[in-house]
């Protein structure tokens, strides 16, 4: 009997435009009004994650947030924020200095915004990428030269440019790395042996490479939250496409991929269902008559 559910967002719960389809959000209300909690289980912090929480009416019925990849607990009910374990000073310093020999763009989160740091050659490839697509130079802009993510103003208030670690003079929750596909496949192969000892070294999608403190994963902090319920992890089920998503669906009673995941995330899960634009979510709940 499935009693939780955890989701990965980008790519899993929202569809390509970000949002969430009627379809699944009817789903989930209804997996909850008998009485199957639900857990959004994401990269991003709380102030990306709480509006689509108050949408799928997570704060009514007891939901719960894993924010940054498990770093952080968040009660919505109870309006309560437990945060595991965060990079020091020297962490920054350390992982800096090691992606900066590469052209990719850096990238240190805290809880509402995000010190960012570009390479000469990536200005100027956004510089064209503005130009051709009519983006305003004062457009805040994080996430590569090839994509516009989205205005960071209302989910991240606080972004900072900057040229030096040292000017990433708040706490950190993760850095984020991320260039073309094949280079970050590079990229992310290397970072995994050099860095691997000392933290979780992951790419969430193809372009998008995640760095954490040792430890913090969505499995280990669906762990203790599993604990704090009573329920088991075989009483969970969890959807998910990327890198970071992995341990999750090993370690629930059904881990589902998406079927937009990367082939890696399929290869481990229990099944594969829809893709994150055909209601994917939505299906499962259904065929497992939640």
């Amino acid at each position: 009997m499935i009693r939780l559910i955890a989701m990965d967002m980008d790519g899993t719960l929202l569809t390509s435009d970000n949002t969430i389809s009627d379809k699944t959000k009817e789903a989930l209300w209804k997996a909850q009004e008998k009485g199957v909690r639900l857990v959004l289980a994401s990269g991003r912090s709380y102030c990306r994650l709480m509006d689509y929480a108050k949408e799928l009416k997570m704060d009514q019925f007891g939901g719960f947030l894993l924010e940054v990849n498990g770093l952080i607990i968040y009660d919505l009910k109870n309006n309560q924020r437990f945060i595991r374990k965060q990079l020091e000073a020297d962490d920054i310093k350390k992982l800096f200095t090691y992606f900066t020999q590469w052209d990719v763009e850096f990238m240190a989160q805290f809880d509402d915004g995000m010190f960012n740091y570009n390479p000469e050659s990536v200005l100027k490839e956004k510089a064209i990428y503005r130009k051709q697509h009519h983006i305003p130079d004062d457009y805040p802009w994080t996430g590569g030269a090839f994509s516009l993510l989205g205005d960071h103003r209302k989910g991240y208030p606080h972004l900072f440019n900057i040229k030096s670690y040292e000017e990433a003079n708040r706490t950190i929750n993760k850095i984020s790395i991320t260039y073309y596909e094949d280079v970050m496949k590079k990229v992310s192969e290397q970072a995994k042996i050099d860095l691997g000892d000392r933290y979780w070294v992951g790419r969430t999608t193809p372009k998008w490479l995640e760095v954490m403190p040792k430890g913090i994963t969505k499995a280990s902090g669906l762990e203790v939250l599993s604990e704090q319920l009573g329920i088991s992890m075989e009483e969970i089920m969890a959807f998910g496409d990327g890198e970071n998503d992995i341990e999750m669906l090993e370690t629930v009673g059904k881990g589902i991929a998406m079927g937009n995941a990367m082939e890696e995330v399929k290869a481990i899960a229990d099944d594969v269902t829809l893709t994150n634009n055909e209601d994917g979510i939505a299906h499962a709940i259904h065929k497992y008559g939640i």
